[in-house]
């Protein structure tokens, strides 16, 4: 039995309605498909984790891009094993005997998806045996590096036998451009001719999103707000990572960690514009299933509109850029072979069951 999974990163449900998509549509047709949750924040780290290892926050250990370190007074970029709390579903299924791959398009998941594979490979560093076989990559920026990883896929697949198979794609494209857009369009028409030929090759497959993607237009400085009312907080902004191309580290979700003694849970930042929801710490564990732990006094979250960030004057600035990490980018498309149905997308796994 060959067991596909493919987490098409950025997949909004907008896109798939804005294309015609008869790879998709067979797979559905076949079996099943819709709209379920995806975890928030809305992030493909978060997501990631949570897909390869069927669960929560609170139980897989990754709450966002970026963790910080209240005691040590430190940040990290989440891209490691190290901060994993169980262990993934590859590893369950190479620790019984399986030959499981993984293939994502950034290094820095890598380690965290790929632990117990016979491959582990991403689409910024490929190993040369892999790039000889399918191509040099076109660079994780570029629109197409989405389409070779799902042709690497295919590829180890052919060549390869395969018990279970992880591919995760990039989401430069829906980033950069909207679900009518022409770039988009072709996007959707490369995820959709991956996904076909996944299918004609496994004996179940399910298909993915890690996160939606909605245009923001207002950028909201959390950090200059607490600092007016003199608040001594620390905010961390959970989009934050090394790759800033695309989303130039403004999201809709941000942890804040008081340093002073108040009991003041931040409330008041409901009535900010851009803010849409203050959610106090032990309400967003149990919300969101996060692990309390790691998500400091409180999830502040964006509006559909809105990201967090630095404004050089004052506390509200213009952007206009595609981007996510909210609970408004939570609703992601998936389709099962098998049949089964997703309220999360932590069901991918065991969707593969039926």
């Amino acid at each position: 039995m060959t067991h596909v999974i493919a987490c098409l990163d950025g997949f909004d449900p907008a896109y798939l309605s804005a294309t015609e998509t008869p790879g998709w549509d067979r797979v559905a047709a076949d079996g099943s498909t819709g709209v379920c949750d995806g975890v928030v924040p809305s992030l493909t780290n978060v997501n990631n984790a949570g897909i390869v290892t069927a669960e929560f926050p609170d139980r897989s250990g990754v709450t966002g891009n970026t963790y910080y370190d209240p005691e040590r007074d430190e940040r990290a970029f989440m891209n490691d094993a190290s901060h994993l709390r169980c262990r993934t579903e590859l590893q369950r299924r190479a620790e019984r005997g399986e030959t499981v791959a993984a293939l994502v398009a950034k290094d820095k998941l890598v380690e965290m998806v790929g632990q117990g594979c016979d491959v582990a490979a991403s689409a910024e560093n490929p190993p040369e045996w892999l790039a000889a076989a399918v191509g040099e990559p076109p660079g994780i920026y570029s629109g197409k590096a989405s389409a070779w990883l799902l042709e690497a896929a295919v590829y180890l697949l052919d060549e390869r036998d395969l018990d279970a198979l992880y591919v995760s794609t990039t989401d430069v494209v829906p980033h950069k451009h909207g679900p009518d857009e022409a770039a988009a369009e072709q996007w959707v028409g490369e995820l959709d001719a991956g996904i076909a030929a996944l299918y004609e090759r496994s004996d179940a497959l399910v298909a993915t999103a890690d996160h939606g993607m909605n245009r923001k237009s207002v950028c909201v400085d959390l950090e200059a707000i607490l600092d007016r009312e003199g608040r001594d907080a620390e905010v961390v902004r959970l989009i934050t990572d090394e790759h800033t191309y695309h989303h130039r580290n403004l999201g809709g979700a941000a942890y804040v960690y008081l340093r002073d003694d108040s009991t003041d849970a931040l409330g008041w930042l409901d009535d900010v514009d851009g803010v849409d929801e203050v959610v106090a710490a032990d309400e967003a564990a149990r919300r969101f299933r996060l692990p309390t732990d790691a998500i400091g006094d409180a999830l502040v979250l964006g509006t559909e509109s809105s990201v967090f960030g630095p404004v050089e004057d004052g506390v509200h600035g213009a952007v206009d850029l595609r981007s996510h990490g909210s609970h408004h980018e939570r609703r992601v498309p998936y389709v099962a072979s098998t049949g089964a149905t997703l309220e999360h997308n932590v069901e991918a796994f065991p969707g593969l069951e039926g």
